[in-house]
């Protein structure tokens, strides 16, 4: 097949097809509906978990996490519970718009989460989530200065915290995120065209993680008087249909692609497991700690608790006894690691499995774990030890795991961020245009398989490493792939101070993704 001349992907972070296909069918974003009548359409398969942190490392790589390092917002430290939070330096492996570079193409990318320190690129990169400015740190560096004055300020992520009965609040600041995004991607394709440009939106995620139970009559805390707020959400999509439109007008020889990272949907309670691993035995507290052990089993000792000794100090890893600890969980998709010798190991799975089978929701009586999914049945590569050694899906991830030690007395809990809403496994995909196959579905597409397809799209040959395949099903001419060999990442030298480690710890914390002391 003919090489195509331009590749646009839109990412849109956390999009799903029980959303998306009735608002496309209703009209309500034409340029959307539009590329997916001329084009083919499907799942998304994402992966396990269904994450931000490891989901575009794998996108931008073609590889499983095992085989590029990054299996959280967090690094596994040198002892249990020292974390660390990743950065693109974490990423051991080229990623695939740095084959483009090097085949001589040139390349933009806008906020894309896990890009920062930018690596360098022939054209330019904005960094997305985890960095630590709005931003300032590009690749090449003050590549968006000039526009300041003309287009205002960059905006990566909304400056406040949801806050029930303030939505409209909410909605008022993740339109401003996105709309100088949209400003910002126009002018960069009016003024730098590429052969391959980006651009990724957080605001549908974000938006989707707080107000799911007004899209949702189902969910629990779904107020039929205020289930208008759930246009928050449409409304936002339709905003970036619109910036759709525009980008679509300057790049009409284009081969598009609209993609997430992994799908959505309710979410109706928090899993304490490290709670729950103590009860059993399986997690020990060090001596000296029983006050604030008894405020965490107490609601009222732990508001006291929290003004006594700050919310990070009421319970934190410190606190845990790792010479009696057998396992533990961190993260809140359900990971848990084992902390015994080798030989103590099918034991201690033993244990776990039996434990977390006799977890039960106290409210109905039924078993919250679905399935337990061992390290070794989905990590194949080389860092596969960086990961966890358990993966737990509960109640069809409605109920999340607690991400460290809770403030909370209770295993089973309420969302105590807030979020009604999280993650699934299938994002949605969308790609029409030149090279691309015209009307019906794709089956069984990863979000693996990107990177190889857009390599094959432009010409450029696949390097012999990737887990991803190409989708054959989604060309118009499918043809014989070519290969070259993998080439080696040299990390840089990560540049991000502890400053920086706080800052972007501090703004994780404040969309959701980490708690307390994490």
């Amino acid at each position: 097949m003919d090489p195509v001349k331009k590749v646009l992907v839109i990412a849109l972070d956390g999009a799903t097809w029980d959303l998306l296909g009735p608002w496309l069918a209703g009209g309500a974003m034409p340029a959307l509906a539009q590329l997916a009548d001329a084009g083919r359409t499907g799942h998304l398969q994402s992966t396990l978990p269904p994450l931000t942190s490891p989901a575009w490392p794998s996108f931008m790589t073609g590889k499983q996490p095992a085989n590029h390092g990054v299996f959280d917002f967090f690094q596994a430290g040198s002892r249990p519970g020292q974390i660390a939070l990743i950065d693109s330096t974490h990423i051991r492996s080229r990623l695939f718009w740095e084959y483009l570079s090097g085949a001589g193409l040139r390349v933009g990318v806008l906020n894309v989460p896990a890009t920062y320190p930018p690596r360098p690129v022939n054209g330019y990169l904005v960094p997305g989530l985890l960095a630590p400015d709005q931003g300032t740190t590009t690749y090449p560096p003050q590549l968006l200065h000039p526009y300041a004055s003309d287009l205002g300020r960059y905006r990566l992520t909304p400056q406040m915290l949801y806050e029930p009965r303030k939505e409209t609040e909410f909605a008022t600041e993740l339109r401003e995120v996105t709309a100088a995004q949209i400003r910002y991607a126009l002018r960069l394709a009016r003024d730098i065209p590429t052969d391959f440009m980006m651009v990724h939106f957080l605001a549908t995620d974000i938006a989707q993680h707080k107000l799911w139970h007004h899209l949702d009559p189902a969910h629990p805390w779904h107020d039929p008087a205020r289930a208008h707020l759930g246009t928050i959400v449409r409304d936002l999509y339709t905003q970036i249909d619109a910036g759709l439109a525009q980008l679509l007008a300057l790049m009409p020889e284009a081969t598009v692609i609209v993609m997430s990272d992994h799908g959505f949907g309710p979410q109706t309670r928090t899993v304490n497991l490290n709670l729950y691993f103590a009860q059993r035995g399986l997690l020990t507290f060090k001596s000296g700690r029983r006050l604030r052990r008894l405020a965490w089993r107490h609601k009222w000792l732990t508001k006291i608790g929290q003004r006594w000794w700050g919310r990070e100090r009421l319970l934190n890893w410190d606190d845990v006894d790792w010479s009696r600890t057998r396992a533990y969980s961190k993260g809140h998709m359900g990971q848990v690691w084992l902390n015994v010798p080798r030989h103590e190991r099918a034991a201690a799975r033993a244990q776990v499995a039996t434990a977390l089978r006799e977890l039960r929701d106290p409210a109905t009586g039924k078993r919250l774990v679905d399935q337990l999914i061992w390290q070794e049945e989905v990590a194949h590569g080389p860092y596969a030890q960086l990961g966890p050694d358990l993966h737990l899906i509960m109640d069809g991830y409605r109920a999340l795991a607690y991400p460290m030690l809770a403030a909370d007395g209770r295993v089973v809990t309420e969302q105590r961020r807030g979020d009604s809403g999280h993650h699934r496994p299938d994002g949605i995909l969308i790609a029409a245009g030149p090279g691309i196959k015209p009307g019906g579905t794709v089956e069984g597409a990863r979000l693996i398989d990107l990177a190889p397809t857009i390599l094959h799209l432009q010409d450029v040959p696949l390097p012999d490493d990737m887990d991803g395949v190409v989708l054959q099903s989604l060309l118009a001419n499918p043809a014989n792939l070519r290969y070259q060999p993998a080439q080696t990442y040299e990390s840089l030298s990560p540049p991000t101070a502890r400053v920086e480690h706080e800052d972007m710890a501090v703004r994780l914390r404040a969309l959701g993704y980490l708690e307390g002391g994490q």
